[in-house]
């Protein structure tokens, strides 16, 4: 690999390249060879061995190729967090077949959409989630529909606080397959059905629709190997590390650094359904976690929740997060609560899966920076309007990527396709800048710019001022029309508790006077209590756009 900027700050523990030799299946294979009785999941207090999950995964591909299911066909997850998530992912994987991964929080045109775009006919669902897929109809086909209950692997006595929906009795519907029948009626001979790691299909990821419908994104056996396997080396994670898993298994950061890594290492995941504070101290406390992938505003809830400085999370070695900037402010209580862990964070895409981008290096973060090009990985910074002038140092421009874990394009959407892969360089439609050191920091989406007279507003920006503001718990800002400046910031900010109803917009639109240029100070304020997000924590402006072109 030629030399690059970022390669005179480079971990020397750390290959500046990687090549994988097995698809992700093989690794549960392996790990329960070599250690059997080895817990891999735990589940509310319920544990799995890696020889049970082995076993599981193994009956589950069987199961699957005596419905006929065959090489290259889509099978659809529409789960949360669970051991069943685990085991079908793998277990599609196994038999040759490529995982389509939907949202728990999809209605029924979603659902109608993403199943029909890539033509599934083979479905695993939850009981509390089925009700949707039967409102569909006869809009979609599904020739196969595998129904499980969080309860299905709930002990009689869980460990920790269950979330509402987990205290609800197992219900069953006619016309579907019940997950544990179809698992214990499978055959248990070994199934390996991936005889090319950079030709086989593995994953249709799709993208959360920021710009029109949503695109899957097509990767291989290959690319989510070489994710897990770099993400492994990056943050030397081994058997001995216990993963917090709440993060979404069904999201791209969830799945590859929560599940796919704890797996590929051996380690022990303990899986929660869904995020809850009091769920995720519990779980900590009481099996000394490691290593927890998170969101920043996952983090922000955390510290918020009152009782959590009784809970001990000094376990915690790697604490990583994505999705959103991480305030100062945050940093520094997270810190307070956490003193011996390493933080840092990590920038990626759908499209590049979450360790094909840049990570910060366990030595050092660099305020400002998200971190440098990950492992195999070549990024650079090109000019706004032709796209084809690489920048210098302290430029900002957009984002491109190459490298292994670059998808192999949109899914039946060669237009798309050839908008966004140009000679082999994936252009992200991110803003960010690369300094002497090849640090990267991001700042913002192409199409969420901000223009107020002439000069370019990164909501970013605007948000990570706001967020010094002790009473500011989150913020989210997008430019609304103006008749003068073109557009001119606004921002929607949830308050900390303890200054709830004690304070009004005009002030914050008063302090924000004294902290940053005119042009970029947001001219309003709305407080909200809470803020339109995905399900892993990301805050979606384009919905507080819409809004307020509504109200226009």
């Amino acid at each position: 690999m030629e030399e690059k900027r970022w390669h005179s700050v480079w971990d020397p523990r750390v290959p500046e390249v990687y090549e994988p030799e097995k698809s992700m299946p093989e690794y549960i294979r392996d790990h329960a060879r070599e250690m059997p009785g080895k817990i891999a999941l735990s589940f509310y207090g319920y544990d799995m061995s890696y020889r049970e999950l082995d076993d599981a995964v193994s009956r589950f591909a069987g199961g699957l190729i005596r419905l006929g299911v065959r090489n290259g066909d889509r099978v659809a997850l529409f789960m949360q967090n669970c051991p069943q998530f685990v085991i079908s992912y793998f277990g599609i994987l196994r038999a040759g077949c490529v995982v389509v991964s939907l949202n728990p929080m999809f209605k029924q045109a979603e659902l109608e959409y993403e199943l029909n775009d890539s033509g599934t006919e083979t479905l695993v669902t939850m009981d509390l989630l089925y009700p949707e897929i039967k409102k569909t109809g006869d809009r979609i086909r599904l020739n196969n529909i595998i129904v499980t209950s969080l309860r299905d692997y709930l002990p009689e006595k869980p460990v920790y606080s269950l979330p509402p929906e987990m205290e609800q009795p197992k219900v069953t519907f006619s016309n579907t397959l019940d997950f544990l029948q179809f698992l214990s009626g499978s055959p248990a001979e070994p199934v390996h059905r991936v005889d090319n790691l950079k030709d086989n299909v593995a994953l249709l990821q799709y993208t959360g629709g920021t710009t029109g419908l949503p695109k899957g994104a097509v990767h291989t056996h290959y690319s989510l190997a070489h994710a897990a396997g770099t993400s492994r080396l990056w943050f030397n994670c081994n058997s001995d590390d216990v993963h917090m898993g709440v993060t979404p298994f069904f999201h791209i950061m969830g799945m590859l650094q929560c599940m796919c890594v704890a797996m590929a290492t051996g380690g022990l995941l303990v899986i929660l359904s869904r995020f809850l504070p009091e769920a995720v101290a519990e779980a900590i406390n009481k099996y000394k976690c490691t290593f927890w992938i998170t969101n920043t505003t996952a983090i922000i809830a955390l510290l918020e929740w009152p009782r959590i400085s009784r809970y001990d999370l000094g376990s915690l070695r790697i604490v990583w997060y994505g999705g959103a900037s991480m305030p100062d402010a945050v940093l520094d209580r997270l810190r307070q609560l956490v003193p011996g862990a390493v933080f840092g964070e990590g920038y990626g895409l759908t499209e590049t899966l979450s360790q094909g981008g840049v990570n910060t290096p366990l030595s050092r973060r660099k305020q400002g920076f998200i971190g440098i090009p990950n492992i195999s990985v070549d990024l650079r910074i090109m000019d706004l309007k032709t796209g084809m002038k690489e920048l210098g140092p302290g430029e900002e421009g957009e984002i491109i990527i190459k490298g292994p874990t670059v998808m192999a394009g949109y899914w039946n959407k060669p237009e798309e396709t050839r908008d966004v892969l140009r000679g082999g360089w994936l252009y992200t439609g991110d803003i960010g800048r690369m300094d002497e050191e090849g640090y990267v920091g991001v700042v913002g989406r192409k199409k969420e710019l901000i223009k107020c007279s002439g000069y370019s507003v990164f909501p970013s920006e605007v948000e990570g001022i706001l967020h010094r503001h002790p009473a500011v718990s989150e913020v989210s800002v997008i430019g609304i029309p103006d008749p003068y400046r073109g557009e001119t910031p606004k921002a929607f900010i949830v308050l900390r508790p303890e200054y709830k109803g004690k304070i009004r917009e005009q002030y914050i639109v008063d302090w924000a006077k004294e902290e940053m240029a005119a042009y970029k100070r947001p001219r309003t304020v709305e407080f909200r209590d809470e803020l339109p997000k995905t399900a892993t924590g990301k805050v979606l402006r384009r919905v507080l756009a819409e809004e307020e072109r509504v109200k226009m």
